[in-house]
Formats: structure tokens, sequence, C-alpha cells
């Protein structure tokens, strides 16, 4: 009588699967299908059914786990040289092979339990003098203005953050920031910046346009004052000259007579 087993494992199903392929086979050998084996074992008395060994996962569904550990086995005894597999899904025994007994799996020995290791607690005592102990515990400031009052959490806002102050409206990122605020404001406060120096320097160009030129004072006329030459007029030269008299220039805007016979001249060397 064949004993189902009581696990999954292929080691213990190798018995009941030799045992089926043997009943199976014809009495001149001859090939066994694995559904016939698989049938067979299911007119065992006493079979409970393949969901009794429970279940796995196949192909998107489950299948019995006891259907694959007839497959493997199958791959045991062929492994031993009970059977060989000349096509798929199908088994021939090998004529005058004996039974084959799985080796009995040594139970594992026992591993001995360490001793618990008793740690050391040291244990520090306050020196106690005549004024007693005494213990301040430590205060907890609290930061009300949050982000705007606190240099610490701004800074470890900023470090969890890839924008680098970089604020932009269109930016998601920016809208759920702590410190999109103070982004803002500082980039406010740069272009305020920028542009009051632009301003400045604009102003300053408008005002040195508006200023007129003054005009070179001429020079002094060269010689010692003098009363002009009777009949001759002293007139302001539009352009440089040069004096007549003494080879030297005379400025733009200086007095200037003309002599005839002679020309322009200083008023001094005109006598």
């Amino acid at each position: 009588m064949t004993v189902l087993p009581t696990t999954h494992a292929a080691t213990a199903w190798t018995s009941t699967v030799e045992s089926a392929i043997r009943a199976l086979t014809p009495a001149g050998g001859g090939e066994v299908r694995y559904r016939d084996v698989v049938t067979h074992i299911e007119t065992l008395p006493g079979f409970p059914g393949w969901e009794s060994w429970g279940m796995r996962p196949h192909k998107g569904g489950e299948q019995p786990r006891a259907l694959r550990s007839v497959t493997l086995a199958a791959g045991k005894l062929k492994d031993a040289g009970v059977i060989v597999q000349p096509r798929r899904g199908y088994y021939l025994l090998v004529q005058d092979t004996p039974m084959f007994t799985p080796a009995p799996t040594p139970a594992p020995e026992p591993t001995p339990t360490p001793a618990p290791v008793k740690a050391t607690v040291t244990r520090t005592i306050p020196v106690v003098t005549e004024a007693g102990v005494q213990y301040i515990p430590p205060t907890v400031t609290a930061v009300d203005g949050g982000y705007g009052d606190d240099a610490g959490l701004r800074r470890m806002a900023v470090e969890a953050t890839r924008c680098f102050g970089s604020w932009s409206t269109r930016s998601e990122q920016c809208g759920s920031c702590p410190l999109a605020a103070l982004c803002q404001q500082a980039g406010m406060t740069d272009f305020a910046e920028v542009a009051a120096a632009l301003d400045a320097e604009t102003e300053r160009a408008v005002a040195n346009a508006a200023q007129p030129t003054p005009a070179p004072k001429p020079a002094p006329s060269e010689g010692v004052s003098f009363a002009p030459t009777k009949g001759m007029k002293v007139v302001q030269t539009p352009f440089d000259l040069t004096c007549t008299v003494c080879d030297k220039q005379i400025p733009t805007g200086s007095d200037v007579v003309h002599v005839p016979g002679k020309g322009a001249c200083h008023p001094g060397c005109a006598h």
C-alpha cells in the first residue's frame, strides 16, 4: 500500500511517484505519461486533494505545490538512474532497477546557546556638598518669527532646496517653499538697488548736459594799459589771429585793433 507523503518536499514524493510508474508500466515495458501518474495518485485510498499540500503562484494564477513535487521527484528518480525520460511528459522505467530509497536527511546538530553576557553598568554618583545638589533644567527659547527671524532655520531650508535662491513665480517648488517670500524680497531688493544706481547715473548725465559750458576766458593782452590810437576801433576777434607786429597769437575773444597798412595787432602794439 502506497503511503501518501505529509509534506510537499520532492524527496518525500519519490517513492509515491516510483510506485505509480511501476504500477502503470505495461508487462513488456513501455512509456508512462505524466498525466497518468497524476491520475493514479488521485485514485489512491485516502487522497485528500492536491490543495491539501498548499498552493503556489504559477503563470498569473495558483498551482498545487504537490503537482510541482511530482515533477521534481521524477527528476530525482532520473538522476538516480531508476527512470529515463525519452520525451517531454513521458517516463520509462529502467528494467531490473531496485526500488529507489532516498537517503535519510541527517538531523541538524543543536547549536549551543551562548551564555548571556552581563553588562557592567558604571553609575556616576554626584558629589553632595553642604549646599546639596541643584538641578537646573535647560531653557528652551521659542522662535516666534519662524524662518524670518532664525538664521539656522533659513540655512536648513536653503540646504534642502535645489533652486539656489532663483525665485520664480512659475515654479511649483517655489510656491511650496517656506523661504519663497524671503527669496522674492531679496530679489526685489537687488532690483531696487540696481535701478537706483541707474537712475542716479542718468540724473547726473542729464544735469551735466543742461549746464552750459563756460567759455574760456581770454588771455590778458600783453603789455601795459594804454589808450588806443585816435581813430582806431578796438574790437574782439571772433577767431584766433597772429599779431602782425609781435608775431604772437591773439586768442579768440581778445581785444584787437586794425592798423592800416599793418593789419590786426594787439592794442599795445598799435603805437
